[in-house]
């Protein structure tokens, strides 16, 4: 799944939460938070990057970051 803003990254927790079955307030207490941050980082995607990290290791989800093609980083292989 390729998330773009900060709102689909919310969303793709929720997702994750709800496939597992738990509630807000499961994944709170799993990733030693409220309930509230829960909510507010589904609906928003607004939370700390510790926040973020842990509520990934918690759903078992794993984080990745890639440059985008047209990215100055992007190198071409030398043959």
């Amino acid at each position: 799944m390729r998330i773009n803003t900060s709102e689909e990254i919310g969303g793709a927790v929720r997702a994750a939460r709800k496939a597992l079955g738990w509630s807000q307030t499961e994944l709170a207490v799993r990733v030693g938070t409220t309930q509230a941050v829960i909510s507010k980082f589904e609906n928003t995607g607004d939370g700390l990057i510790d926040t973020l990290l842990r509520i990934v290791e918690a759903l078992d989800l794993q984080l990745l970051l890639l440059q985008r093609r047209n990215s100055p980083l992007w190198h071409e292989p030398v043959d």
